[in-house]
């Protein structure tokens, strides 16, 4: 029975050495890219200050509430990747892996706008990884207990499986992700075949690839019914209690060559990595067994180890194991509620609302919230927004693309740089918040003015939504204009207007009353 648990949901420790290595070389990359975004995404310069931000979040607490500064901002991403750094080399990995989880859910309640799907995969591995020993194999805590163990009298600690509620929790968590996503999709564009015929077609994610493959209707048909089976089927392929290790192998190799099939016609960010990474613990004894340089010594020593750890006092083992046991189970469950009750349109649907009840507020405050329910509903258009200013000379400019700005196609349907590209897929999946829209309308034309010529400054901005109808047979380009999300005026140019027509008045008067206006006539 312990064979079959541990074979179940238990994971080798060099798998989990790996898995460390890949997440922290992550979480260092993603600090990487948001750093540069520190002024726009997370300080009172850019559009959503702290203020804003506990607007849209009400329920999350962030340690980047703490300045609104852009100094601090970057030094929170620099502690951040100080963590991962740690994390990677497995120096104190307990403490790295928390300092990683927390900071990151920080930054992620700062600003929901900079998340993807990947983001949220991230966050909960990591959370996950807390009540895991990651750091047992390949890492800097190893070899200081293998060096004081040697000091002791004992030998070094051999290689094993670890079986936890904690590694349970981490392979399901993966799973969970694929069947949810799968049950979001069981609606008819999935069945007949057709929902990525739209897929490929929509700007905002599609790549030369996917032009490509819509050449081929069977093939698009095919990969639409093929991704309902490995969603739904393959994730519980990997729980079968019967060749297991060969299962799993097999499964890895499907899903990883699926997330490379997606990232190759589809950009979702970093959703492709963070899915390969999240599949490592999988990795089967049988699997590092192959390579002698892998190959764990058995020591006869663990049982003296174990000993030696059953001496601990009896009120800090119940501690231990309530810690590592009990917690994960009952937060597991929780995480388990939340995304199967939102799939059939109960209380699960209020991670959308702005006022959602006790039980989903614990998901925000504790950001076990998530949500992997992309392209449940295929789209049928391409949205796009235009922020256009008009400048002191009368032109329409697309503040954004810094291009005049066209009714009929308002330029690229998305903007190149990575931040505000994962901006827009969040305006178009989730809501577009009045207060949200005029801030990022005003940022937009404040970063404009900064170094506009003065007869290119912008005294009146709008923010406007255009959609586009796609599908076999429609033709492209067709973008209509559907309505207006914010308008800004310039309030130091209202002022300077005030000022000017009081000039002009009393310069008027002035003239009236010295006749400069109706001279008299001179006999």
């Amino acid at each position: 029975m312990q064979n079959r648990r541990q074979l179940l949901f238990g994971c080798d420790a060099r798998s989990l050495a790996v898995f460390r290595i890949g997440i922290a070389v992550l979480v260092f990359v993603d600090v990487c890219v948001r750093f540069g975004a520190a002024d726009s995404f997370y300080s009172s310069g850019g559009f959503l200050n702290a203020d804003l931000a506990q607007y849209v979040s009400p329920d999350g607490y962030s340690l980047s509430y703490l300045s609104d500064s852009v100094g601090f901002q970057q030094s929170i991403f620099l502690v951040l990747a100080g963590f991962a750094v740690l994390l990677g080399v497995g120096c104190f990995t307990r403490v790295a892996t928390f300092g990683c989880w927390i900071l990151l859910a920080s930054i992620h309640v700062r600003n929901p706008f900079f998340l993807i799907g990947g983001d949220t995969l991230l966050r909960m591995m990591l959370f996950w990884s807390l009540f895991i020993p990651l750091g047992k194999m390949w890492s800097v805590d190893q070899w200081r207990r293998n060096t004081d163990d040697s000091q002791n009298g004992l030998g070094a600690v051999a290689g094993s499986v670890v079986c936890s509620v904690g590694t349970a929790c981490l392979l399901m968590q993966v799973s969970l992700m694929y069947l949810t996503a799968g049950l979001s999709k069981w609606n008819a564009p999935w069945f007949d075949g057709t929902a990525m015929e739209y897929i490929f077609r929509l700007d905002c994610y599609s790549r030369p690839l996917s032009a490509w493959v819509l050449q081929f209707p069977t093939l698009v048909s095919l990969l639409t019914r093929s991704t309902l089976v490995i969603e739904l089927l393959f994730p519980l392929v990997i729980f079968l209690p019967f060749r297991t290790a060969q299962l799993r192998l097999a499964m890895i190799a499907v899903f990883w060559a699926f997330h490379i099939g997606i990232d190759l016609t589809m950009d979702v960010g970093k959703f492709t990595y963070v899915s390969m990474v999240a599949w490592l613990p999988f990795l089967p004894s049988l699997f590092w067994n192959r390579f002698s340089w892998t190959k764990c010594q058995q020591n006869n020593d663990e049982t003296r180890r174990a000993e030696c750890a059953g001496e601990a006092p009896w009120v800090k083992r119940r501690i231990r194991q309530a810690g590592l046991v009990v917690v994960p189970a009952i937060l597991f469950g929780y995480v388990v509620i939340w995304n199967f009750a939102g799939l059939f349109g109960g209380p699960g649907a209020t991670w959308r609302e702005t006022k959602p009840d006790l039980f989903y507020r614990i998901g925000d405050a504790a950001m076990l919230k998530q949500n992997f329910q992309m392209f449940c509903i295929p789209p049928r258009a391409n949205t796009t927004y235009l922020f256009s200013g008009r400048t002191m000379n009368g032109e329409w400019v697309d503040l954004v693309r810094h291009q005049p700005a066209r009714e009929t196609r308002p330029g690229a349907a998305v903007p190149a740089a990575r931040e505000w590209r994962t901006l827009h897929w969040h305006l178009i999946s989730f809501r577009e918040d009045p207060k949200v829209c005029e801030s990022l309308l005003e940022y937009h034309s404040r970063v404009w003015n900064r170094t506009a010529q003065p007869d290119q400054v912008v005294r009146e901005a709008r923010l406007e939504r255009f959609v586009e109808d796609i599908g076999p047979g429609i033709a492209r380009g067709s973008f209509v204009h559907v309505r207006n999300l914010a308008e800004w005026k310039d309030p130091n140019q209202a002022e300077a207007s005030n000022d000017q027509l009081q000039q002009d008045f009393d310069r008027l008067m002035n003239q009236m009353e010295n006749g400069g206006l109706f001279p008299l006539g001179t006999d």
